[in-house]
C-alpha cells in the first residue's frame, strides 16, 4: 500500500511563495519587451513630430525619413522579442496604451501639417506624444 506523503503547512507556503516567485518573473521577461517598445516609440515620434514640425526643406526629408527607420526598426525588434509571447498584446490594456499614443500622435502630425513652424504648438503635441508613452510604460511596469 502506497502512503501519500504529507506536507507540513511552512513547507506548502514556502511552496506556494516559489510559485508566486516564478509567475512574477515569467510575467516580468513577457512584459519587458512590451514596455521598451512603447517608451522607444513614444521617444522616436516625439522627436520626429517636433523636428518635422518646425524644419523644413532637407531638414524636413530627414526627420521624417528618420522618424520612419526608426518605427521600423522598432516594430522589427518587438516582432523578433515577443515571439511566441504574443498574447499580451491582444489584452485590453495594451490595446488602450496603443490607441493613446495614435491619438496623440495623429495631433501631433495634424501640428506638423497645418501649424508647421509654430514652436509653442509643437512642443504641446509632442510632448504629449511622450507623456503618452511614459505613462503608458510606467503603468504597464507598475501592474
Amino acid at each position: 500500500m502506497e502512503t501519500t506523503p504529507t506536507m507540513t503547512s511552512s513547507e506548502a507556503r514556502q511552496l506556494l511563495d516559489h510559485a508566486d516567485r516564478l509567475s512574477r518573473s515569467a510575467h516580468n521577461a513577457t512584459r519587458w519587451p512590451y514596455i521598451a517598445f512603447i517608451l522607444a516609440l513614444g521617444v522616436a515620434t516625439s522627436m520626429g513630430t517636433f523636428a518635422m514640425a518646425l524644419t523644413t526643406g532637407d531638414g524636413f526629408g530627414l526627420a521624417y525619413l528618420g522618424t520612419l527607420v526608426v518605427m521600423f526598426a522598432l516594430l522589427i525588434f518587438f516582432m523578433v522579442s515577443i515571439r511566441g509571447r504574443s498574447a499580451f498584446s491582444r489584452s485590453r490594456r495594451w490595446t488602450g496604451y496603443i490607441a493613446s499614443w495614435f491619438v496623440t500622435y495623429a495631433a501631433a502630425l495634424a501640428v506638423v501639417i497645418w501649424a508647421h513652424g509654430s514652436l509653442l504648438l509643437a512642443g504641446l503635441a509632442s510632448g504629449l506624444v511622450l507623456v503618452v508613452a511614459l505613462v503608458s510604460a510606467a503603468r504597464e511596469a507598475r501592474s
